[in-house]
């Protein structure tokens, strides 16, 4: 069985609340403060993420703001594609803060400070998205996407700090659909996309247990939309999703710095495909999916 990122340190003679102590070696907690720090690599990190900002920034800038500056006004958004895109506000600010933490360990700054770094750029980076679109005439400051970036972000750090969070991974994958309105528009069409969350369930099991389910194999909870846009009785379907996923964690290997932040970061999408129960809420059927 592969060494595994992380423990529960479970054993067959605590009881259930045990078993959700977080547990921190003092090792863990000296490398966590102890800084060796590569500049090179730190300065090709703040070069890259500079000029990615600025490339996004003006590419947005043109895309979405263009001709669109007026007054800044608030627009509450709650409803919009039935929670799809609060949920990738949630993931989108979680992914940046992960990705920014792991770029900063493995330029050899430590992880305690690595994991505030990237929570304050991603917060930041994400806010300054939401104060642009405030001053859009067709959007506006949604204070529900800024909870959700925070959240996000809150979440991140939370997994950091409780171990027994860092059983559950959320991921993401997108299959392009048919829809005209979003042809190419991969952030808009929510109806191709489905948000999962991927438990690990062999950190559950106990020593006696986890021998007999693959360390790589988990249960993933899904959720998607169809027609979103459509208050038709046929429109704003709701897709739930019960099937299993592959951590690339511990398939995928390497075990250096970059290696780390790599699978990281690839373990964030649902590459793999694998078959899954969908439940469809709004008519009430089931059937049977891969996705």
């Amino acid at each position: 069985m592969s060494e595994k990122p992380y423990s529960l340190h479970f054993t067959d003679k605590q009881d259930s609340a045990d078993k959700f102590l977080p547990k921190l070696s003092l090792a863990k907690q000296d490398k966590e403060l102890h800084d060796k720090i590569n500049y090179i690599k730190l300065g090709g990190i703040t070069g890259f993420t500079v000029g990615a900002v600025l490339f996004l920034h003006n590419f947005q800038q043109h895309a979405w703001w263009s001709g669109q500056r007026g007054q800044f006004h608030i627009q509450n958004d709650w409803a919009y594609a039935m929670s799809m895109d609060k949920l990738g506000h949630f993931m989108e600010g979680g992914l940046i803060a992960r990705t920014m933490k792991g770029a900063f360990i493995w330029s050899g700054i430590n992880d305690r400070t690595s994991l505030w770094l990237g929570a304050v750029f991603s917060i930041a980076y994400m806010t300054d998205i939401e104060i642009e679109d405030g001053f859009a005439k067709q959007w506006g400051y949604s204070p529900g996407d800024e909870i959700a970036n925070l959240t996000g972000d809150i979440f991140a750090i939370a997994q950091d700090m409780w171990t027994p969070l860092q059983t559950v991974k959320m991921k993401w994958n997108y299959v392009p659909t048919n829809d005209p309105a979003h042809k190419g528009d991969f952030p808009d069409d929510y109806g191709g996309q489905v948000f999962w969350f991927s438990f690990d369930v062999n950190s559950y099991l106990g020593k006696k247990l986890e021998k007999f389910w693959p360390d790589y194999l988990n249960i993933t909870l899904g959720y998607g939309v169809l027609k979103y846009e459509d208050y038709g009785p046929d429109g704003r379907i709701q897709n739930l999703y019960l099937g299993i996923d592959f951590d690339l964690r511990k398939i995928i290997p390497g075990k250096s710095k970059f290696m780390l932040f790599l699978k990281e970061f690839l373990n964030t999408f649902k590459i793999i495909p694998a078959p899954a129960l969908k439940w469809n809420t709004t008519k009430g059927k089931f059937t049977f999916s891969v996705r």
